[in-house]
């Protein structure tokens, strides 16, 4: 298991200079209607934090963040082709697991299943990667997608136990992006992922109960 993590860290770590533009160009995507004045401003913070972020935590977390961000922004225009906020989506997506850095390494990557006192901890980064963001001047809207990525349609979900439309509708999309590209891609604590149709069979089955039914919806028309 360990070799084998190693060997991912190496094969990620090649790819960093790409991930980041790739992070820089989906970004700027973002931000192309902001004045011009005030783009360079907010586009020179969110980068900033960015790379920072990306420090702070292994390349898995930085890729496993890019693919969702795309995916929900894929999904965001599926769900609603004249939604303007696919830019929020795509950058929350990014941004999803921030607070992951105020999670122990030994709990991040333990192999093997948490103890309740470990989930404990581990249900905090929702609201701290929130809290890091809320008052950035670029990021701030992004706050409640964050925040929410792990509420459940049924309620069953945390920080904060909201149920159907109560959930942002950006949050309830990061979250089926979110499962879908953890379940389709190697982890040091997961092996065998699914064949991308085999996920969204499996995301189909929690439909109406974790999921949103019609992101559900839009992730199945996505891989017809």
């Amino acid at each position: 298991m360990a070799e084998t993590r190693r060997e991912m860290s190496r094969e990620l770590s090649k790819s960093r200079p790409n991930l980041y533009h790739r992070l820089r160009g989906s970004l700027s995507k973002g931000l192309v209607g902001a004045r011009v004045g005030r783009l360079e401003a907010l586009q020179e913070a969110t980068l900033d934090l960015l790379a920072q972020a990306l420090e702070a935590r292994d390349q898995l977390i930085a890729s496993h963040s890019a693919r969702v961000a795309e995916l929900a922004a894929r999904l965001a225009q599926q769900v609603d082709p004249g939604l303007r906020n696919v830019e929020l989506v795509r950058m929350a997506g990014m941004l999803h697991d921030l607070g992951v850095i105020g999670v122990r390494d030994d709990i991040l990557n333990k192999p093997g299943p948490l103890r309740e006192d470990e989930w404990k901890l581990m249900r905090r980064h929702p609201d701290i990667g929130a809290d890091l963001i809320r008052w950035h001047p670029a990021l701030a809207a992004a706050t409640p997608l964050v925040r929410h990525h792990h509420e459940r349609w049924d309620g069953s979900g945390y920080p904060a136990g909201l149920r159907g439309d109560v959930i942002p509708m950006g949050a309830r999309i990061v979250a089926a992006a979110e499962s879908f590209d953890f379940i389709t891609h190697d982890w040091p604590y997961r092996a065998n992922p699914l064949a991308p149709l085999d996920a969204i069979r499996d995301i189909t089955e929690h439909s109406g109960s974790w999921y949103d039914p019609t992101v559900v919806d839009a992730l199945r028309a996505l891989y017809r």
